[in-house]
């Protein structure tokens, strides 16, 4: 009877390690033909994915709701997406909430879009929120410090 009590203290945990450790198991991500994106080597998007994400983004800044519009807005910038410059434009300068057009106003700056830029310019010169304004301004003269300097001359 001692010997089936200790054997059970020695074999029990030991089987205990094996069933978690195989639980835990994971197989490492299979690469993808058409890789477009990948992110930490876990989220691998194929081409045709990555242009039906970025599809459903744009309609998402289309819609009504604003917290679409600003989560869309946001991961278009994420995703430097140069179709969403227009949308985005429209987006900072007739946003419904002042997050909306911030979010736009970065979504531009990531994208690198002079066009976006040029327009944040003015809009940081006549919209009537002052938050807008400033964030604006800042994200212009960002802008402008990081590509063009004036060591050059």
């Amino acid at each position: 009877m001692r010997y089936l009590k200790k054997t059970r203290l020695i074999l029990v945990p030991m089987l205990i390690l094996i069933l978690s450790s195989a639980l835990f198991a994971t197989e490492p991500p299979k690469s993808a033909k058409n890789v477009a994106s990948s992110y930490n080597n876990f989220t691998v998007f194929t081409k045709d994915k990555l242009s039906l994400i970025e599809d459903n983004l744009l309609t998402g800044v289309k819609s009504k709701n604003s917290g679409l519009q600003t989560s869309c807005a946001y991961f278009l910038g994420e995703m430097k997406s140069s179709s969403a410059m227009i949308p985005l434009l429209r987006l900072a300068r007739n946003g419904a909430t002042e997050e909306a057009r911030i979010i736009a106003g970065l979504s531009l700056y990531k994208i690198h879009s002079k066009i976006g830029m040029y327009q944040l310019k003015g809009i940081s010169e006549r919209d009537e929120s002052e938050l807008v304004r400033k964030v604006f301004d800042r994200i212009y003269k960002k802008y402008v410090s990081d590509n063009y300097s004036f060591e050059e001359m």
